[in-house]
C-alpha cells in the first residue's frame, strides 16, 4: 500500500504519493494548477541525488531534495518524480509551493508506511 499526503489549498495545494517498490520507494509530488512530469531524481543513503529535468523546468529543486531526504531517513533508494506548476508564479508564490512540497515530504515520512493516508490544509 502507498502513502499519501497533501498540504496547502487551491493553486498552492501540493501532494505526495509514496509507493513501495520492493525495498525501495517511488514518489510522485504534484500540485499547482497543472501537475505534470517536470523532473525526476534518484538517491540512495549517503549519496547525492541524480536528477533529470525537462527543458526550462525547475522541478528538480523539489525532486532532488525529496529523494535525498527520503533516502537518508529510510536507508532505502528513492526515485522522486515532480511536476508542480502555477502559471506566471511570483517569487512569493514559488516560495509557498516549495514550502508546501517540503511539508508533504515531512508528512509522508511521519507515520509508519502501513498507516492510513494523511492530509493537512496549510
Amino acid at each position: 500500500m502507498g502513502h499519501f499526503a497533501e498540504y496547502g489549498e487551491g493553486k498552492y495545494r501540493v501532494w505526495a504519493d509514496l509507493i513501495p517498490a520492493g525495498e525501495d520507494f517511488v514518489v510522485f509530488i504534484g500540485g499547482g494548477e497543472k501537475p505534470h512530469i517536470g523532473s525526476m531524481s534518484i538517491c540512495e543513503k549517503g549519496g547525492e541525488a541524480f536528477s533529470v529535468s525537462m527543458p526550462e523546468h525547475k522541478d528538480y529543486i523539489v525532486s532532488s531534495e525529496a529523494a535525498k531526504r527520503i533516502a537518508e531517513l529510510t536507508g532505502r533508494r528513492c526515485l522522486v518524480v515532480v511536476g508542480i506548476h502555477v502559471e506566471g508564479a511570483t517569487k512569493l508564490e514559488i516560495k509557498k509551493l516549495l514550502k508546501n512540497a517540503s511539508k508533504c515530504i515531512e508528512l509522508i515520512m511521519v507515520k509508519p508506511l502501513d498507516s492510513k493516508p494523511i492530509g493537512l490544509k496549510g
